[in-house]
């Protein structure tokens, strides 16, 4: 599998809690032993994904994916088993010896782009800091309250107005023109003359959630016609996959349950500096629902702080709209005098912002009040009871009581009008959405429809097996027992290559950890077995008596079932009748015996 020794996986195993490195990529919740989220490997709106850190495994009872911290990477990552490695040793301080030092599983291409976006990065950054020109940029900067702690947080940056001190910067580094051309960071019309897109403008680095910048967002500060440009995507580079901001804001956004979506690039950065570090912003696009989903595993709240002007109004109603599909709850932050976030600020500070806007945003239902009125005229009375009838429907949505009564009275109180009347329009349509025999979509908006579980539908002996199997797991000095009676006698396969390694970890460690069992096994399907088994809820003490009953179970059925399949397969072939009656007869008896057990 590696060159790497297995002293050193074992110490970053160890070293890299599961939990907490899970965690940089969904919100967990404990709950008894285990901790729970939403799985990152498929969509789901219920928590199937279940971490355990006692074991050190995760498993999902959804998609069935399982496996440790090493293969959480490598499946989630895309990382082969030597850059997952890496990235924890990275990830700890810890520095791998230089021989166990392997390519990673990047195409040359993708780590051509990486390396050229880090240069550019360190270039641009440079240049806004210790460049003549770059003074326009910091003087842009300082304008607009930012600090140099920020700026290099941020890494924030100037393009030179000459493209030729770029390209030949890149060049001395060894990328090929073409090859930055067809990635974005360069344009040419003759194939002899590049320019860089991004020519006399502050830059802003856009990062994966790794850190790594993949693209760059340029601020016009000269008056040109264009004021913001991004990098084109490439194949590193999808604007509805990313966040502006979310390496940083990752940490903040799990701790506080709670994240801050803004549209801008310096939003985003005038509230980080502000200490609201769970900011992100879209790429001057609208939000994807990629974006949102990915958001839905952090938190259970979002903030929009779109700007104040019609097109952020539809902007913030747009996203909302995803947000309540995914049953993720929205507040909705408002800002006065149709400012943008980046200018209340400055105008007022960060203290008010935070205190007067943030803390202060409006519920989603509150919003789309203000929202909706575009839509009617309030002048004219049949529009105004158009638009009291539109939110009595709207109300009716709602399940919790207090909340729908809440909104009651305000409708009430600015229309005049008795709040038993919409109080009963509003619990006569809230009844009919919610029959319990009526289409239960809505209701059941927020819940996954579960199959049953696989260990339900087993086989009793195949069940016997994994439960005998659990055992061994949490109680070793079962292995020795089982290894004398059983051997590899199970009658699945994959129970018999799980036992295998299991007797070869004990005789190694005197210990079971499940963990480096997943590590051992190279088949996919006999991995997420193994995690199966690991989160079978089983007694903290056994018998003597409850293992010996398993193992007579398993062996019973070894000896009995391999005797009726050869039965079964000698009826097949048998062309004499009276044989075939009497093999059949036995059939019938050696059933009868696996189904008493």
């Amino acid at each position: 599998m590696s060159q790497i020794h297995e002293d050193v996986i074992e110490h970053l195993r160890k070293e890299n809690d599961i939990v907490e490195v899970i965690e940089e990529y969904v919100q967990l919740k404990k709950q008894g032993k285990n901790y729970f989220g939403l799985c990152p490997f498929h969509d789901e709106k219920s928590p199937s994904f279940s971490v355990t850190k006692e074991k050190q495994i995760f498993h999902c009872f959804g998609c069935g994916k399982g496996g440790n911290v090493i293969t959480f990477l490598m499946e989630k990552e895309s990382m082969s088993f030597i850059e997952a490695i890496e990235y924890l040793a990275d990830r700890v301080n810890y520095t791998l010896p230089q021989t166990n030092r392997k390519q990673a599983s990047l195409s040359s291409d993708q780590k051509s782009i990486l390396d050229a976006h880090d240069w550019l990065t360190k270039y641009y950054h440079h240049l806004l800091k210790f460049s003549e020109e770059g003074k326009n940029g910091l003087t842009y900067f300082a304008e607009r309250g930012i600090d140099e702690a920020t700026i290099n947080e941020f890494q924030l940056g100037f393009a030179p107005s000459d493209s030729k001190f770029t390209t030949e910067f890149l060049e001395e580094k060894g990328f090929h023109l073409q090859f930055l051309v067809k990635n974005g960071l360069l344009t040419t019309s003759d194939n002899q003359h590049f320019n860089d897109i991004f020519r006399g403008r502050v830059i802003f680095p856009i990062k994966n959630h790794r850190g790594q910048a993949i693209g760059f967002g340029g601020r016009a500060i000269h008056g040109e016609q264009t004021k913001y440009l991004n990098s084109k995507e490439h194949e590193l580079f999808q604007k509805g996959n990313l966040l502006f901001n979310f390496d940083l804001a990752k940490k903040e956004i799990r701790r506080k349950n709670s994240v801050i979506i803004f549209e801008g690039y310096m939003d985003v950065i005038a509230a980080f500096q502000a200490g609201l570090k769970n900011s992100v912003a879209t790429l001057g696009t609208a939000l994807s629902m990629h974006q949102a989903k990915l958001l839905k595993r952090y938190v259970d709240e979002v903030i929009l702080c779109y700007d104040a002007d019609d097109a952020g109004m539809q902007a913030t109603y747009d996203a909302a709209q995803l947000f309540e599909q995914l049953g993720t709850a929205v507040k909705v932050a408002s800002l006065k005098d149709g400012m943008d976030p980046d200018d209340y600020i400055r105008k007022y500070g960060a203290q008010s912002f935070r205190e007067h806007v943030i803390e202060q945003a409006n519920s989603y239902f509150r919003f789309y009040m203000q929202f909706k009125r575009k839509d009617f005229n309030l002048n004219v009375d049949s529009e105004r009871i158009a638009y009291v009838e539109h939110m009595v429907a709207q109300l009716a949505t709602i399940e919790s009581t207090i909340e729908r009564e809440y909104y009651i009275k305000d409708l009430a109180t600015e229309f005049n009008l008795s709040t038993d009347i919409i109080q009963h329009d509003v619990e006569k349509q809230h009844e009919r959405n919610f029959q319990p025999n009526k289409d239960n979509s809505f209701q059941n908006r927020n819940t996954t429809t579960r199959q049953p579980t696989y260990q339900a539908v087993l086989l009793a002996h195949i069940k016997a097996e994994r439960y005998l199997i659990a055992y061994m797991f949490k109680h070793p000095y079962i292995v020795e027992k089982v290894q004398q009676q059983v051997g590899v006698a199970f009658n699945v396969e994959e129970h018999c290559i799980i036992a295998t390694h299991l007797y070869g970890l004990f005789e190694a460690y005197n210990e079971v950890d499940v963990s480096l069992l997943v590590d051992k096994i190279e088949d996919e399907r006999t991995k997420t077995i193994v995690t199966d088994i690991a989160m079978i809820s089983i007694n903290d003490a056994v018998s003597d008596l409850e293992i010996d009953d398993y193992i007579a179970f398993i062996q019973h059925e070894a000896t009995t079932g391999a005797r009726l399949r050869y039965l079964e397969q000698k009826q097949r072939e048998t062309t004499d009748s009276m044989e075939a009656i009497k093999i059949g007869a036995e059939i019938i008896e050696l059933s009868k015996q696996l189904n008493m057990r």
